[in-house]
């Protein structure tokens, strides 16, 4: 047994760990499958998160959006608009206060100088307005020389930040082939930031990158360079901790005390967005009313009450934009709200932590002992219930460190968690089913078929406690075969033997019987166990009856082709015995006990040759259903007195 468990444990202990490994491997080898599929189920919680407005980072609307949309040209009856029509919206919002002005626009060249001009002062004259531009982000790549002598790089090297770094940076994406807002307008502009962007494998937009690599330098996004002004950081107080996090020092947010803001990243500098909700979260103004204002002291006044102090974000989400893609909350999300979002997530420093690594580690391998130590104690059933409990208890748990900004690999702990389970029940299933097959052959060497089947189907049949009950017991031997067996080869002898006892088996399970053992050439059966048989006398004696009849024919048949004349006695008694498993731990046998059983052994030494020999309990049950003779009392071995015993008839009419 000790064999047995130890098997057991190990068993399911590799199989444990392989499931462990195999899914970390599916996620090695597969990454644009599984870590998809793992980041879809997180989007699922922001989209049951922004159902929940509770739950998600309270919008304050520091941060709001001037869209050019299908209203503005509607209202406008103008589809084309000019750089004039931007800049006097750069002045309305300049003159209504607003603390930045966020052209998710790149203006690469010229048009008119008219416009060229009169877009230049209106910049120059807000003195915050922030334009973009986009570089092809590298990774594991060489980055193509860029002209130095063009106007837009010198630029570009002047206005590249120095930080403190503090590790190794080089798995930030390289930039390379930029292109700018044309340098008459960056010039006057607050700043520049990139607006390039990388969708996850599944063609998702759930991060951004907030710093590339620009040259020996870096290069900060839109949303970053317009966060840092708007909270004071200048970057001799940023630290990029590449793979970990970027420190803002000294943050100071108008109306709040300075304090530090900690920008958890991953190697590439990319922060998880924390979406403050769908596109209608924010509060959007229309572009033309913005236009238009400057026109209406009273409107100017009310949206100065509206947008002062205020982050603007302007950008255009007219039909047939471009500027679209698939987010976690919205598969057409205008992604001008992309850079809001993480404009207003640095602000408010409210951001979705990932826990990988180490601690992602540790909490699969919790769950995997936890998942081990049920597995050896609970029955295949109970298992698989046990693991929807701890699936529902972590999908629990992950959701509500989600609610608690805290994301966790969710797919590949429940993965391995039903990979494990299932491998084990299957090990479970397989196992047993192995054991019946060979608990079945080994019965089917003692019971007859049909009562095997009833016993595969009910094993409380054969009970491991012994019992007491009144059945009848048979003994069978050869006459003289150790005289024969001494002078006949041993393969004969096992032959003959195997022959003779597949014969008297087929009989006994004829009648239902139960073969208890072999013994040399004798035979021992019983009747009325491990089914009641209320006639298991009767069945017994008409077993006998035909046993004796079929070695007759054996005889007859081994004479013919000069074997021995095999003829056997056979001894019958019924009454009380104890009845079940017998033996060790290791080695058990379904056997009966008692002084019945050795009555029976004796009345078949004492039998006739040829002839069958009862007791008078036996007599007793079957007297109405064989012919019988009385025999003169015997005295066995162990018994002070002769007892009764009778013959069975073995002939035509003997039942």
């Amino acid at each position: 047994m000790t064999i047995s468990k130890n098997r057991t444990f190990w068993a399911t202990a590799q199989l444990a760990v392989a499931s462990f490994l195999f899914v970390h491997f599916l996620f090695w080898a597969f990454p644009a499958v599984f870590e998809s599929w793992n980041s879809q189920i997180i989007d699922r919680l922001f989209v049951a998160r922004s159902l929940m407005t509770s739950f998600g980072p309270r919008y304050d609307s520091t941060v709001v959006h001037v869209d050019l949309s299908d209203n503005t040209i509607a209202t406008l009856r103008n589809f084309y608009l000019t750089r004039t029509h931007y800049a006097q919206v750069i002045r309305n919002l300049g003159s209504m206060g607003a603390a930045a002005q966020a052209w998710d626009y790149i203006f690469p060249g010229h048009t008119t100088l008219e416009e060229d001009r009169a877009f230049v002062e209106a910049a120059h004259a807000a003195g915050n307005a922030y334009f973009g531009m986009k570089f092809n982000l590298y990774e594991d790549a060489p980055v193509p020389p860029m002209d130095s002598d063009l106007d837009y790089v010198r630029y570009l090297d002047q206005t590249s930040w120095v930080v403190h770094v503090d590790g190794d940076p080089s798995s930030l994406y390289d930039a390379g082939n930029p292109i700018a807002t044309m340098p008459e307008i960056a010039m006057v502009s607050r700043g520049l930031g990139y607006l390039s962007l990388k969708f996850d494998p599944d063609g998702v937009f759930r991060r951004a990158p907030l710093l590339v690599r620009y040259k020996d330098r870096f290069y900060p996004s839109f949303a970053l360079r317009v966060s840092c002004d708007y909270l004071g950081v200048t970057p001799d107080r940023i630290l990029l901790e590449p793979g970990r996090r970027i420190l803002l020092r000294g943050a100071r947010r108008p109306g709040f005390e300075p304090r530090d803001i900690d920008i958890p990243i991953d190697g590439h500098a990319n922060i998880v967005i924390n979406w403050a909700g769908p596109w209608e979260t924010m509060l959007h103004y229309d572009f033309g009313d913005i236009l238009r204002a400057s026109d209406d002291r009273d409107e100017m006044e009310i949206f100065g009450e509206e947008l002062g102090g205020k982050i603007v974000v302007v950008s255009e989400v007219a039909t047939g934009s471009a500027d679209v893609g698939p987010v976690p909350t919205d598969n057409n999300f205008p992604l001008s709200g992309l850079h809001a979002n993480v404009i207003f997530t640095i602000v408010n420093a409210e951001f979705m932590r990932h826990i990988g690594g180490a601690w992602m580690l540790a909490i699969e391998f919790g769950i995997l002992v936890l998942l081990l130590l049920l597995a050896l104690r609970l029955s295949s059933r109970s298992l698989s219930l046990s693991t929807l409990a701890i699936l529902g208890a972590f999908l629990l748990i992950a959701a509500g460190l989600f609610f608690a900004s805290v994301i966790i690999n969710i797919l590949r702990p429940v993965l391995i968690v039903l990979l494990g389970m299932f491998s084990i029940v299957a090990y479970r299933y397989f196992n047993e089913e192995k054991n019946k097959e060979v608990l079945r052959r080994s019965f089917e060497a003692y019971f007859p078929p049909a009562v095997v089947r009833r016993i595969m189907a009910n094993p409380n049949l054969i009970t491991a406690a012994g019992q007491k009950k009144e059945l009848t017991i048979m003994f069978s031997d050869i006459k003289s075969f150790t005289t024969y067996s001494s002078v006949l080869p041993a393969d004969e002898i096992q032959k003959l033997l195997n022959e003779y006892f597949e014969a008297m088996v087929d009989i006994v399970f004829k009648y239902e019987g139960t073969v208890d053992k072999f013994i040399g050439d004798g035979l021992m059966v019983f009747f009325g166990d491990p089914e009641p048989q209320p006639d298991h006398a009767v069945r017994c004696v008409r077993a006998a009856i035909e046993m004796q009849k079929k070695t007759r024919l054996l005889r007859e048949e081994w004479e013919r082709k000069g074997r021995f004349p095999i003829r056997i006695r056979i001894g019958i008694n019924t009454g009380p015995v104890v009845v079940g498993n017998m033996g060790s731990a290791r080695r058990l046998s379904y056997t009966v006990l008692g002084s019945d059983v050795n009555l029976a052994q004796r009345l078949e030494s004492s039998a006739p040759v040829e002839g069958i020999m009862i007791s008078q309990r036996t007599y007793e049950l079957v007297k109405d259903h064989v012919v019988t003779r009385p025999m003169d009392p015997v005295k066995p071995k162990g018994l002070d007195t002769p007892i009764q015993v009778w013959e069975v008839v073995v002939g035509e009419g003997s039942y």
